[in-house]
């Protein structure tokens, strides 16, 4: 039976989440404090955390990193639930390991819609351990999701529709077979239906990208910087070892990943790719091998998982990670592919540019190759 640990020092609202809770045919625990919510998810290993902030002897956001740093419950989803409406509070508790903050009071119904999400993503990855194991499909029954398109048909049909809304993909490949056209095509059909873009260059010329994209749409690419339907976050100049021109988010001086997400979240808020607006759109991470080759492991996950934290509670962002095929050993790679809600592998066969579905968390999906029409 499912498991859901429910943490407030207010019995009014424990109460509420319990009957409430109970109608997702779950067990509902509860804890008065933030000491006794961690021993109980230590104890009852729960399928989802509900917390509230303030509490005495531990607050929500030591619940949080206590969490994510104990074995057998580290990947356990956890939502904030608090009065505490701040940007600030905000972003402390995903940089915490929240995976959604809701604010008091709260609307019962988008709460238990969230909860429900976020079950059926734990539960598919309890069952499919193993990411590069094919997962058992969610029925479309229990959970329907918007589908953003991919701007390729063929590989829209057997994602039947697209990328689920607020996904986090991994593009994978060798050099030179089709990640980054794909990349510019999907933010090319973002634009064209009016979304919020964001394209981190990593390892290409944020200048470049810009003509590639205006190269298929109807209107130059200032037009759309200056709509704010899309912003660019220079980090190519500090990979290239040269000045950054005329950028408005640019990385300037020695790369830290911090610095990184901190222009990351300029120009998101730019955007409204922000927990107060949830503008929601389309993001592009070009290309995260860069940061895998030169930072720590565990640093380069916990920005990936930032980043992939954000995606449902900016408004149902969908992130494109790029990485290039052998930069990084298998360990490292599979690390990378559990933070993932999919992985789309790309090769050439026959002297033509395919593609495939991998793998899917949380929906289901053919696993056929197919073409990548230019």
């Amino acid at each position: 039976m499912t498991k859901i640990l429910i943490a407030d020092d207010e019995s009014n609202i424990l109460l509420l989440l319990g009957v409430m809770l109970k109608e997702l045919e779950a067990e509902v625990i509860t804890a008065e404090d933030g000491e006794i919510a961690i021993q109980k998810a230590k104890e009852h290993k729960p399928d989802l955390i509900i917390t509230d902030v303030v509490m005495p002897k531990k607050n929500g956001f030591e619940v949080c990193r206590t969490v994510r740093n104990t074995k057998g419950i580290e990947n356990t989803p956890i939502i904030i639930l608090s009065a505490l409406g701040d940007e600030y509070n905000k972003i402390t508790g995903f940089e915490e390991g929240a995976d959604d903050y809701v604010i008091k009071p709260f609307n019962v119904e988008e709460l238990k819609n969230k909860a429900k999400l976020l079950l059926v993503k734990h539960q598919s990855k309890v069952k499919n351990p193993h990411p590069t194991e094919p997962p058992t499909p969610v029925p479309e029954t229990t959970v329907k999701f918007d589908c953003v398109p991919t701007g390729y048909p063929s590989l829209d049909q057997n994602l039947y529709g697209g990328f689920p809304k607020g996904s986090n993909i991994l593009l994978i490949g060798p050099l030179g077979i089709g990640k980054s056209s794909f990349a510019r095509n999907f933010i090319i059909n973002g634009l064209l239906g009016d979304e919020k873009c964001l394209w981190v260059a990593i390892d290409d010329d944020p200048k470049k990208i810009r003509l590639k994209l205006e190269e298929s749409l109807p209107h130059p690419i200032d037009d759309y910087e200056g709509s704010s339907n899309i912003r660019f976050v220079d980090a190519y100049s500090w990979s290239s070892l040269s000045q950054p021109e005329d950028e408005a988010f640019a990385v300037t001086g020695v790369l830290e990943l911090n610095q990184l997400s901190g222009i990351i979240s300029d120009a998101s808020f730019d955007l409204g790719h922000t927990v107060q607006e949830k503008g929601g759109g389309r993001r592009i991470i070009d290309s995260i091998s860069s940061l895998l080759i030169n930072f720590e492991l565990s640093s380069v996950q916990r920005f990936i998982n930032q980043i992939a934290r954000t995606a449902m509670a900016f408004g149902g962002v969908t992130t494109l990670f790029l990485m290039e095929e052998g930069t990084v050993e298998e360990k490292v790679l599979n690390n990378v592919k559990y933070i993932m809600d999919g992985v789309i592998e790309f090769s050439e066969k026959d002297m033509t540019r395919v593609a495939r579905v991998s793998h899917m968390k949380w929906t289901k999906a053919k696993r056929d190759w197919v073409k990548l029409e230019d």
